[in-house]
């Protein structure tokens, strides 16, 4: 397989970020695609939380936290743990769920 080039890394990347509020049963198979590329990892991660924090985002509390932890990303990357913390308690969006992210916060997960 080639490397793919940069334009097609950007394109992913931009879909991949933009994807929360794109129902989990369309999305969950492109991500676990971009899987595959460590260099998505980053998009992939933002992806997942816009998933949680937009008002229309739909991640799968069951799928979602398997993705999120074989993810490669940068140490100290920021909220990892809440975004751990909440789809651990079943919490798929951070708008039908509220409270759910200042208690992940408070519970300095």
């Amino acid at each position: 397989m080639t490397e793919p080039s940069e334009g097609l890394l950007r394109r992913a990347r931009r879909v991949l970020e933009c994807s929360g509020p794109v129902c989990w049963a369309v999305k969950e198979t492109t991500y676990r695609t971009a899987m595959r590329l460590p260099v998505l990892h980053p998009a992939l991660f933002r992806g997942l939380r816009a998933g949680f924090h937009d008002v229309y985002g739909d991640l799968e509390p069951g799928a979602a936290p398997a993705l999120l932890d074989g993810l490669d990303l940068p140490a100290g990357t920021e909220h990892l743990a809440e975004r751990r913390h909440v789809l651990a308690a079943g919490q798929g969006n951070h708008h039908r769920s509220p409270g759910a992210w200042d208690q992940a916060i408070r519970s300095g997960s």
